[in-house]
C-alpha cells in the first residue's frame, strides 16, 4: 500500500515536527509508515480528515513490542544453526510424519530428540510414540516434516512472520468505506531541531543586509517533493505518552486473611514482625497523641504562645507517624508486585501528572514576542531527499546599525569589542543563531544573535580592538558611617555604613582619531552607583558610559559603587566616644547626641552599682560563712581563763562582721533604689531619643 505524500511540514524548536499529508486514492485502505520511536506521538495526535468521500473506519497498528520478547514468549523456539532440532524439541507432544531416506515415513506424537554427549558412537535420534509402541529415527534420515497439528502450524508461521519483521518502523492502516476518497492526515512525531544561521553585511553607511537561513534534516524514510514549509519559534508543551505497549494493570490480592500479612513477599515472618513493630508504636503514639490533646485543652494549665505551637507541632507529627503506620499495612496487603508505589501514596499538584524539566522550556525573556512573530514561513516549496539536509532562506531584510567599541572586562579582558548595535525592524523575532558579519569589500568577524524580540535591540560583538589597552584595577574604600534611623517600635537604632567600591579604568590608544569607548558596567545586586555621570545606556543588568579617548593618547574613568550594610543595635550599649562619632560623622544631631551621652552616662552608673551589687553580695555571703564558723568556735569553748578569753576575742569578731554584715544590707538597699531610679530614667530618656528621631 502507498502512503499519502507530504505535503506541509511544520518544524518546532524543541525537537517536534507537524506532518500534513493528502491525496486521492481510489482503495478501502492506505498505510502510513513511521518511525517506530514516533508511534506514541503518532497515536497521540493522529488526524484523518475525509474531504471528500466515505468515511473512516479504524486505524490498525502494529504493536511494537520487542522482537525478542515476542519471540521468548512464543512455544515455538528455533535458533539460527540448529532449526530443525529447535523445532523437534519445540513440537514435543504433536502428532507429525516424518520423511525419511528411501520415501519411507514415520508417524506419531513427538516425545524429543535424544542427543548424546558423544555424537560419533551414539548420533542424535528422534522419538515417536504410536499407541503402545515407541520408534526412535536417527536425526540423520530425516528429511522432511508434516504437522498433524494446525495450532503448531500457526505458531511456526507466526515466528517467521515475527522474525522478518522490521522493528525500526511501525506501520498503521487506515481502513476507509468503499469508494474514491480526498483524503488528509495530520500527525505529530519526533523530528531534529531546526537551526537557523545568519549573513549580516553592511554597506559603510550604517546600514546593514541581513539574511537569514533556516537549516533543517530530512530524517525520514521518504524525500520530500514540493512540501510547504514552516519553521517556528514558539515552544508549545510537548511529551511523550506510551499509547502503543499493551498494558495489563496489576489489581490486588484478596485473600481470605482481611491482614493478609502472611503474603508479603512470602515470608511471614516478615508479616509478623512488621505488624509487631506497628502495634508497638501505636501504644506510645496514643499515648502521646492524647497528652497532647489534653494539653491544647489547657487541662494542665494555660499554655504560652510558644508552648501551644511545639504541642501542636508534637501532635501534627504523632498524627503523621499514625498515618505512615496506616500506609504501611496498607501495602503488605498488597499482593501484587507490580506496584512500585500504593496508589494511595501519589501526590499530584496543578499539573497532575504532567513534570516539565527546567531545561525543557529555556530561560528567555524575550520582548514583543507574540506568537505571530515568531513564525518563519519559507516562501517557495521545498525538495530534500531523505537522508539528506537543506539551508532554506527565513529572513532577507535591510536594518540601520551603529558601530561601537565596548569593552567589558567580564565578557573579553584588556581590549575592548566592537560592536554592531541594531533594532529589530524586520517584523518577526530572530531566533538565536550564529551571524557572520562583513561589508561590501572584506570578512569581519563573526558574533551570535540572541533572541530578540521584535523592535528590541541587539549587539553583535564580532572582533577586538587591538590597537586599544584597557587595564583595569578595583579599591575598596574604608566604610563610613551613613545613616542612623532610629525605629520606635523596636526601640532599636538602624546603623547603616557605607562600603564604597571603586573600579578605575585606564584606556590607552594607538588608533590615529579621537574614539569613544563604551565602557560596560555590571549592576551591582546589593547596591547603587555613587557620583556617576549620566550614562550613555542603562539596560536591565547593564550600565554604559561613553569616555572619550583622544588619538594616540590616554584616559581613565572610574566607576563608583556603594553598598550600604546595616546592623540594627540598642542605643544603651553606645558609650561616649561612640556616640561622639556618631555626632562627628554627621548622622545624629546635637540634642539627640546630648540626651545619648546622658543615657550612656545613666548606663555607666547602673552598670557600676550592679558590679558593686555583685562584689558586696559575695562579701555578705563570705561574711556568713565567717559567721557561721564562729558560732562553732564559741560552743566548742570551755570555762576556763584561757577560753574565756578566747571567748572574748570570738565575740568581738562576730560583733564586727554582724556590723559589717548590716552595713552590707544597708548599702545593698540603697545600690537597688539608684539602679531602679537609673532604669527609670534610662528609660525616659530613650523615650524622648525616639520621640525627638520619629
Amino acid at each position: 500500500m502507498a502512503q499519502l505524500p507530504i505535503r506541509s511540514l511544520t518544524l518546532y524548536k524543541q525537537g517536534i515536527g507537524y506532518f500534513e499529508r493528502r491525496g486521492t486514492i481510489d482503495a478501502a485502505e492506505i498505510s502510513l509508515v513511521v518511525p517506530r520511536e514516533s508511534t506514541n506521538d503518532v497515536l497521540k495526535s493522529l488526524n484523518v480528515i475525509v474531504h471528500q468521500g466515505g468515511q473512516v473506519l479504524s486505524v490498525d497498528y502494529e504493536t511494537p513490542e520487542d522482537k525478542a520478547q515476542i519471540l521468548s514468549s512464543l512455544p515455538v523456539k528455533l535458533a539460527d544453526r540448529s532449526s530443525l532440532v529447535d523445532l523437534l524439541v519445540s513440537l514435543r507432544g504433536s502428532t507429525v510424519t516424518l520423511h525419511l531416506d528411501g520415501d519411507a515415513t514415520a508417524q506419531g506424537r513427538l516425545i524429543g530428540v535424544e542427543a548424546s554427549l558423544d555424537p560419533a558412537t551414539h548420533p542424535p535420534a528422534v522419538l515417536l510414540q504410536q499407541d503402545a509402541n515407541l520408534q526412535v529415527v536417527p536425526l540423520v534420515q530425516v528429511r522432511g516434516l508434516m504437522l498433524h497439528d494446525e495450532r503448531a502450524a500457526t505458531d511456526i508461521g507466526f515466528f517467521l512472520d515475527v522474525s522478518r519483521t522490521e522493528q525500526t518502523r511501525t506501520t498503521l492502516t487506515v481502513r476507509l468505506s468503499d469508494g474514491p476518497h480526498d483524503l488528509g492526515i495530520a500527525y505529530t512525531a519526533s523530528s531534529p531541531t531546526w537551526r537557523v544561521s545568519y549573513r549580516l553585511v553592511g554597506d559603510g553607511q550604517n546600514r546593514a543586509h541581513l539574511v537569514g537561513w533556516g537549516l533543517f534534516d530530512n530524517c525520514l524514510d521518504e524525500d520530500l517533493d514540493n512540501v510547504a514549509l514552516t519553521l517556528m519559534s514558539g515552544r508549545p508543551v510537548s511529551f511523550e505518552y506510551d499509547l502503543s505497549q499493551a498494558r495489563v494493570p496489576p489489581r490486588p490480592h484478596v485473600s481470605d486473611d482481611p491482614t493478609a500479612l502472611e503474603n508479603m513477599s512470602g515470608n511471614p515472618l516478615m508479616a509478623e514482625s512488621l505488624s509487631a513493630i506497628s502495634h508497638e508504636l501505636r501504644t506510645p503514639l496514643t499515648s502521646i497523641r492524647g497528652y497532647a490533646n489534653l494539653l491544647e485543652r489547657d487541662v494542665a494549665g494555660a499554655l504560652s504562645e510558644q508552648q501551644r505551637e511545639m504541642v501542636g507541632m508534637m501532635r501534627q507529627n504523632a498524627d503523621r507517624m499514625n498515618a505512615l503506620l496506616n500506609d504501611l499495612l496498607d501495602m503488605m496487603r498488597l499482593k501484587d508486585r507490580g506496584f512500585e508505589l500504593a496508589p494511595f501514596l501519589y501526590r499530584t499538584g496543578p499539573l497532575g501528572d504532567l513534570k516539565v524539566s527546567g531545561s525543557y522550556f529555556l530561560p528567555i525573556l524575550m520582548g514583543n514576542a507574540e506568537p505571530e512573530f515568531l513564525i518563519y514561513e519559507v516562501a517557495a516549496p521545498v525538495s530534500v531527499r531523505r537522508g539528506q539536509s537543506a539551508m532554506v532562506p527565513i529572513i532577507n531584510a535591510t536594518l540601520e546599525y551603529q558601530q561601537l567599541c565596548v569593552y567589558n572586562g567580564a565578557k573579553m579582558p584588556n581590549h575592548p569589542l566592537l560592536v554592531w548595535h541594531l533594532q529589530n525592524t524586520i517584523g518577526v523575532a530572530l531566533e538565536q543563531g550564529p551571524v557572520t558579519v562583513a561589508d561590501s569589500a572584506r570578512y569581519l568577524g563573526e558574533g551570535i544573535v540572541r533572541f530578540t524580540g521584535v523592535g528590541d535591540d541587539i549587539d553583535i560583538p564580532y572582533a577586538l580592538e587591538f590597537a586599544i589597552l584597557v587595564s583595569q584595577d578595583t579599591q575598596y574604600q574604608p566604610r563610613q558611617l551613613w545613616q542612623v534611623v532610629f525605629d520606635s517600635t523596636t526601640h532599636q537604632a538602624q546603623v547603616r555604613w557605607s562600603h564604597v567600591t571603586e573600579h578605575r579604568y585606564r584606556l590607552k590608544s594607538r588608533v590615529n582619531r579621537p574614539i569613544d569607548v563604551l565602557i560596560e558596567h555590571r549592576d551591582p545586586s546589593r547596591g547603587e552607583y555613587e557620583g556617576m555621570p549620566a550614562p550613555t545606556l542603562q539596560a536591565s543588568v547593564h550600565t554604559r558610559w561613553s569616555v572619550a579617548v583622544p588619538a594616540n593618547g590616554e584616559a581613565t574613568f572610574t566607576v563608583r559603587e556603594r553598598e550600604i550594610h546595616t546592623s540594627g543595635e540598642d542605643i544603651r550599649s553606645w558609650n561616649i566616644d561612640y556616640i561622639t562619632g556618631l555626632q562627628s560623622a554627621g548622622v545624629i544631631s546635637e540634642p539627640v547626641a546630648t540626651l545619648l551621652q546622658r543615657l550612656a552616662s545613666e548606663t555607666q552608673r547602673i552598670s557600676t552599682a550592679q558590679q558593686q551589687i555583685a562584689a558586696l553580695q559575695e562579701e555578705y555571703r563570705q561574711l556568713l560563712a565567717l559567721q557561721e564558723q564562729l558560732r562553732k568556735n564559741l560552743s566548742a569553748l570551755g570555762g576556763s581563763e584561757r577560753e574565756v578569753v578566747i571567748r572574748d576575742r570570738v565575740l568581738d569578731d562576730l560583733e564586727t562582721s554582724e556590723n559589717r554584715r548590716r552595713t552590707i544590707e544597708s548599702t545593698l538597699i540603697d545600690l537597688d533604689r539608684q539602679i531602679k531610679q537609673g532604669q527609670a530614667d534610662q528609660h525616659q530618656l530613650v523615650d524622648e531619643i525616639f520621640r525627638q528621631t520619629s
